[in-house]
């Protein structure tokens, strides 16, 4: 418990002062874990047909697919991560129009408050479109502070179960 806390206050501290690096990281190392399950996928499909001689294109057409999800965010972090901020983007502008007309049929403080925050999420829909980046350094910034939340709470936890078993082992002596 005390190491995992630890290790989320370095991806904290990661997060926070390299923004676009932790982003770029965590996309690749997805991009492998993409890739080692598609590589799975495959000869256990293959296994299967050999052993059970069943039909297995699911499976074969699954690790194909995780394979070619590896080699694009494998080779092109930068556009992954664009197009995850565009969805959201897409997602806050959608929200926002939604919400918007919705108001027309609310009474007044529902109404008011329906209208500010689908302005709000329609502004949020278009700074991601304009900086994307930004958006993805700010997302990580927030990750990582959830991140090192946990970690602390691991280590005050950790060390707490130190004391407890100190305190249990001096009671039976």
């Amino acid at each position: 418990m005390l190491l995992d806390g630890l290790c989320y206050i370095a991806l904290c501290a990661l997060s926070i002062i390299y923004g676009s690096q932790a982003l770029t990281l965590l996309v690749l190392i997805f991009g492998i874990y993409r890739g080692l399950m598609g590589a799975l996928a495959i000869i256990s499909a293959l296994i299967i047909r050999s052993k059970y001689g069943s039909s297995v294109s699911f499976g074969i057409a699954r690790g194909i697919l995780d394979l070619l999800i590896a080699v694009l965010f494998l080779t092109n972090p930068s556009f992954v991560i664009k197009f995850i901020v565009f969805i959201i983007g897409m997602w806050g502008i959608i929200s926002g129009i939604i919400l918007l007309i919705a108001s027309g049929r609310s009474g007044s403080a529902a109404k008011i408050v329906k209208i500010v925050i689908g302005i709000l999420l329609i502004a949020f829909g278009i700074f991601a479109f304009v900086n994307p980046i930004g958006l993805a350094n700010f997302f990580m910034m927030i990750i990582g502070l959830f991140l090192g939340v946990s970690g602390i709470f691991l280590v005050v936890q950790s060390i707490n179960m130190k004391k407890n078993d100190s305190q249990i082992k001096h009671e039976k002596q």
